[in-house]
């Protein structure tokens, strides 16, 4: 084996530091790169309305993907002059899961009590329906169309510029159905939407897509 000496072997090893440097600089603005793409992404989106729901359609198609469940978006419900439209459903051997993505910017404020509830930041308030009435409106027209004997459970699920969102809820029912991005996460890891309840996926599906 030869072995570099004098200034031969300095040489080398500083073309080879150059190297490491040159490899190190390339990746890290690879890197910045990549993340200034995500953040432009991100502010696109958001700006365009959309973030909130596609971030939690991303969530639910990597769920349901695993294990076999459907994700059917924009279910809409028309039953005597009364219309509901749910962002999300998951039908799972389990049942179903009724999933609304809520966007915006600060902090968020609700009251089971009251009818509207409201994003509000240092430039504006944005107000809207509240959420949770909205769940039991659809689970009332579902079992008005005559859906039963399937367990069903709901999510709303609240999407900021923050990556934890402050909110302030007041009235709410014990279980509490008003979640961040990562409270959705760890609500989905609970064993009962493991729990196989012997629904026909493709059924409960057809049905509902046909209740339009």
């Amino acid at each position: 084996m030869q072995s570099c000496k004098g200034k031969f072997c300095f040489e080398e090893g500083n073309y080879l530091m150059q190297t490491s440097l040159i490899v190190i600089v390339v990746i890290a603005a690879v890197i910045a790169v990549a993340i200034a793409a995500w953040y432009l992404r991100k502010s696109l989106l958001f700006s365009k309305g959309t973030y909130g729901k596609q971030t939690v359609k991303s969530i639910l198609k990597r769920y349901a993907l695993s294990r076999n469940y459907k994700v059917l978006e924009n279910v809409t419900l028309n039953y005597e002059g009364k219309t509901q439209t749910i962002d999300f459903v998951l039908v799972g051997f389990f049942g179903l899961l009724f999933v609304s993505a809520l966007q915006g910017k600060g902090d968020f404020y609700g009251d089971l009590k009251e009818p509207r509830w409201s994003f509000v930041d240092d430039e504006k308030k944005v107000r809207f329906d509240n959420p949770v009435l909205e769940m039991d409106l659809f689970r009332r027209l579902m079992a008005q169309k005559k859906v039963y004997n399937l367990k069903v459970d709901s999510a709303v699920v609240i999407v900021g510029t923050k990556s934890d969102v402050p909110m302030y809820l007041s009235h709410m029912r014990e279980e509490n159905i008003v979640m961040t991005v990562k409270e959705f996460k760890r609500f989905l890891e609970k064993e009962k939407f493991e729990k196989d309840n012997n629904v026909d996926v493709e059924e409960i599906s057809k049905l509902l897509d046909g209740l339009n």
